[in-house]
Order: structure tokens, then sequence, then C-alpha cells
């Protein structure tokens, strides 16, 4: 089968884009490669969004429908997504699905008497490949429209964001709209207390309240606005419109004032564009209002214009907000919880509300223990020093600090040899005093039994000094405790100096809790306050004590005040240690729960006040 030359023609009028309705011409050409054994036909195109396949094309054109056999063939196709043939009553059908990209876009059916010309397969895929260039046409030129609607906002974004006050950028992105989209006048309007005011109009600098314009301007935005819809309206429908035969308002929309304003100041089409922004109960309102001299002028650029609105009045809005005062952003800011508060819905947060009054309201009746924190230490109520009674050096060390030592424990000894044989050279120095007396004495030489008696008794001195040293050689401890510090065990051989420190040590039976109370605080610390402590090293256990002392003098410690009280424990307990830190809470007092958790910050804010307004 070949196509005539008319088909042939017709083809090329498809491919130059030129004819009343191209799919209807597609179809008439296929039909026609063909054959008159075609019965009837149809195309059906997907809708990008709805998703459905809908009838473009019938033929015979006055048919408007096809046999119920084709289409159950057609849903088929769409199922299995390939070509399928049939045969019912004496007559073929064939069913082809037109795909791109993978995706099936069209499908055409045709029925025909007898069978399936063997050419029917080609000449479907001509006419798909005209197909496929039509998508493509259509995918650029939207792709076009895209990105010149995309540039045409940045460009009004950035002239909004280039002004300083928010008054400035409504004016700037009115007249700079105006001139990109070839309007008369763009007018911009912002909802307040009910009623819409005009905030800008483009080509104008200073926007008089009283003159018929703006009244008429505002008239027509509360329109729109009172009806949430797009309003078209002119004196003419611009082609568009007249292409696909709809009116510019539907017959259900009150556009009274819009054509109020076009017949009384000169305008053929005007277009209102309501926006919001915000969430429910803080809503921000407003309308664009574009205004065409020529009906023809506004064709090509409604939907820029209608794309346009939302955007713009979100940016213009944020403008608004970023620039109003901080106590107009609070006082909404609260207003708008109020609303939701006791507005409908939000179960949630009246929950959440509920359970804070509550809470505040038990805060102010309930009474609770006031006890006042603070860091502590635990130190021995006595610490001794253990020094080197004389210079020497160190024989041995059985102990060092950390280890738990007893009464009259040796903890370490020093060389004692040099002492020991001064100690035998005075004995033996002191046997030869006592033997020249002796001799003194038989032969009764009074001064010299004077002399040799003196001299025994120095030597006696002498010998009793290094005795008394020798026996000090052995450190010993006075009393039964922790040995704070002190490691003689690396310093074997080594010198000691008469006084120098070797060990410290603290009893395990009688402990001091030393507390730093934060200035603040200390005037509400008195004597014999009682308070309970927990160590680091055991959590969980807490440890009872008496206030016993409070220091009078502030130090510094992490940048603030502190002040040195002092306490007792109550019951030792032989699991704490010297040095041990953690902390104390002092029991003050019963007080209200809304005072105990709020005073810090009250006492803050008077001392604030005080050192700005004197108050």
């Amino acid at each position: 089968m070949n196509p005539s030359v008319s088909t042939i023609d017709s083809w090329s009028l498809l491919g130059s884009g030129e004819g009343e309705d191209q799919a209807v011409v597609w179809l008439n050409c296929l039909v026609a490669g063909l054959g008159e054994s075609v019965q009837e036909a149809v195309l059906l195109v997907l809708d990008p969004l709805s998703g459905l396949f809908r009838p473009q094309a019938f033929w015979p054109a006055e048919s408007k429908q096809v046999s119920a056999d084709l289409a159950q063939l057609c849903e088929q196709a769409l199922a299995v997504r390939r070509p399928l043939h049939g045969q019912r009553g004496g007559r073929s059908m064939l069913v082809q699905p037109l795909l791109r990209d993978g995706v099936v876009m069209a499908v055409v059916a045709v029925s025909l008497h007898g069978a399936v010309p063997p050419t029917a397969g080609r000449w479907l895929r001509w006419g798909e490949g005209w197909l496929e260039r039509l998508w493509q046409s259509q995918t650029e030129q939207e792709s076009a429209e895209l990105q010149e609607r995309l540039l045409l906002v940045l460009d009004l974004i950035r002239v909004a964001m280039e002004t300083d006050r928010a008054a400035e950028a409504v004016h700037a992105v009115a007249t700079e709209a105006a001139s990109r989209l070839g309007c008369d006048r763009v007018a911009v309007g912002f909802a307040k207390k009910g009623s819409i005011r005009l905030a800008a109009l483009s080509h104008a600098a200073e926007v008089a309240k009283r003159i018929d314009l703006v009244a008429a301007i505002e008239a027509a935005m509360h329109e729109a606005l009172d009806q949430s819809t797009t309003v078209r309206a002119g004196l003419y429908p611009i082609e568009e419109e007249r292409a696909t035969g709809q009116e510019s308002a539907p017959s259900w929309l009150d556009i009274r004032e819009h054509q109020r304003l076009i017949r009384d100041f000169g305008t053929e089409f005007v277009l209102s564009v309501p926006f919001a922004t915000g969430e429910t109960g803080r809503r921000q309102e407003g309308v664009f209002l574009f205004e065409w001299p020529d009906a023809a002028q506004a064709t090509a650029r409604v939907r820029q214009a209608e794309a346009l609105a939302p955007i713009l009045g979100l940016v213009l809005v944020e403008r608004q907000q970023a620039g109003r005062h901080w106590r107009g952003r609070l006082r909404d800011a609260l207003a708008n919880e109020w609303r939701r508060l006791f507005g409908p819905g939000e179960g949630l947060r009246k929950l959440l509300g509920l359970v804070l009054l509550l809470a505040i309201g038990a805060g102010f009746f309930a009474y609770g223990d006031y006890r006042l924190s603070a860091k502590a230490l635990l130190e021995g109520s006595v610490r001794r020093v253990i020094v080197a009674p004389y210079d020497g050096f160190v024989a041995s060390a059985r102990l060092r600090a950390g280890q738990l030592v007893a009464a009259g424990q040796e903890l370490a000894r020093l060389d004692d040899r040099e002492m020991r044989l001064e100690s035998l050279r005075w004995a033996s120095q002191q046997q030869q005093y006592q033997k020249q007396m002796d001799d003194a004495q038989a032969q009764h030489n009074l001064a010299q039994i004077q002399i040799a008696k003196a001299q025994a008794k120095q030597a006696e001195a002498q010998r009793e000094l290094y005795e008394s040293m020798m026996a000090r050689a052995r450190i010993t401890a006075p009393f039964a405790g922790l040995l704070v510090s002190g490691d003689l065990s690396q310093h074997l051989g080594g010198a000691v100096k008469k006084g120098q420190t070797l060990f410290e040590i603290a009893p395990l039976d009688a402990y001091r809790v030393v507390l730093q109370v934060e200035e603040a605080d200390i005037a509400q610390v008195t004597d014999a306050q009682s308070g309970t402590l927990m160590v680091t090293a055991l959590p969980g256990e807490t440890f009872a004590f008496r206030v016993s002392l409070i220091t009078p003098v502030a130090t510094t410690s992490d940048g603030s005040n502190h002040f040195r009280v002092e306490a007792t424990l109550n019951a030792p307990d032989e699991r704490l240690r010297p040095g041990m830190e953690g902390i104390a809470k002092i029991h003050v007092g019963r007080e209200r729960w809304l005072w105990i958790g709020s005073h810090r910050l009250l006492a803050w804010l008077r001392l604030h006040l005080w050192a700005l307004f004197g108050i």
C-alpha cells in the first residue's frame, strides 16, 4: 500500500505545524493511508495532570465514540504496553501504543473490514515519528516558557532584596513587573483587619489614599480576595481564551468591580491574583493586580503574571515582617499562640497548655524543701606532717601515699650507721675519761678529778645524742590513719634534709566537709544548718552533716565569688577518704515551688535593674 500524494501533503502540513486541529488531521492522514476498509478510529492522548488517557480525535469526526470491542482492546493494550490485534464479527482491530522514553504517551486504535493490511504497521510508525516530533517541540516550548518565567521571578526577587526598606521593595517590584510584562499598571495590596489596602502602584512614588483610581483598584482587589480565586476580566477575550472557547471568568464569579475598573480607566484586560502566606491563624494575604491596555498584548504574559504572584507575595511579606519592630513581631507571635490555643483543633497544644497551667498553680500553692547546692571537698580534721629528724639518707621505705597505717607502724627508716659508729666512739671516750678520773682519785689530784669528770659527762652527752638520733631513724605513724602524701620508695639511698616533709597523714575517724557556697546564696547559710553530701566516688550514697563554720572571706573560683563553709559529718564512714569531691545540699527551709524555681532569676533581674535604673 503506497501513500497517495494528498496523504503525503497532509503529513507535510502536520510537520510544518499548520492546520486547524493537528490531532484530527493526523488521524485523517492515518485513515487515508490505511485505505477505504477503515470503519472507525480513535487517538487517545495521556493527560499529564490527571494521568488518564483522553480521546483527542475520532474518525469519523462526527461519531465522538468507539465500539465497546475496540475500547476493550485499547484497555488491554495499555495494560500490557504492546500492540494488539483482534477479530470481532468479520472485522479486524489494531491497537498501537505510542511510547516516548519508555512511557506510553498515546494510543491509536483502528477497526477495519477484513484482514489488517501488511503495511499498516509501517504506516503507523510513520505517523508515530510525527507525534514524536510534535511532543519534542511542545516540550522545548514548555521548557523555554518555564525558563523565561524562572528568570523573570529571579530578577524580581533580586529587585525586592536590593532595597533597604520594605515599602521601597514593594514599589520597586511593582514598577519592574509592569515594565517586564508590558502592563499599563501593576498594583500590590495587603489585607489588614478584614480590608485590603493598596501598598504600591507601579510608576508612582506615592499612593494617594483618596483618588478614584486607588479606590477602584482596592475594590477590585477585595473582590478577588473575597472569592479566593484568580479573576480575569476584559473588554475582549485574549487569544488563549479564543482558542479554547472559554470565558475570562466563570459565570459564578462576581467581577463587577473589575468591569468598573476597565470601564472607568481605559483598560482592556485586568488580572487579579490573590496570594496567602503563613499558617492558619497568622496568614498574611494580599493581591497582585495587573492591567494591560491591549488584550492582544496580555496573551503572552497572563500565565507569567499568574506564576509570579504567589512567589513575589511571599518575598514581599517576609521583607515586611523582617522590617517590623520587635514589639510588633512579639505581639503577633503572642496573638498567634493565643488563637491557636483557643481556636479549633490543636489538641496537643491545648493539653500542654493545661498541664503548664496546672504546674504553675501547683508551684504557687504547693510548698517544698528549699536546699542550696554547692561543690564540696572532703578533708581530714587533722593533717599531721612527718619530717626528717636530721640530715641523712633513706635506708628503706615500707609504705607510701594512699595506704592505711596503724599507730606506731614504721613508715620508713633512715641510714643510722654513722650515728652508731659515733655512739660507739663516744662510749669509748667516756670509758677513757672515767678511767682517768679513777686514777686522779687514787692520786688525790682534785683538779685532775674535776677535769676527767667533766670530759666523761661530755662524752656521755654525745653518746646519748647519737643514740637518740639512732632511735629517730625509724619513722613511725603518730596515729592510725591514711597516708595523704609521701613516697620514699623511689628515693632509696637519697639524701634528705633536716625538716624536710616526708609524709602527711590524716585520721579516718574525723572529717570536715568544705563547701564552696556562691556569693548570692551565702546570706541564707547559718551555723548549725543540716545538709547532705554525695561524693562522686559513691553516687547514690548520702552522708548527713551540720554546718560548723562560715568563713567571711570570699575567694574567686571558676569566674565567680565563693565563700568557704565548713561542716562536720554526723557519723564517720570507712568508705570515705580525704580528697573526695562531690555535691552538698544545705537544708534552708520550706518555700513555694514557684519561688524555688524562679528566685535566682528574680534576684538577677533586681540586680540589673538596680544597675541600669537604680530601682
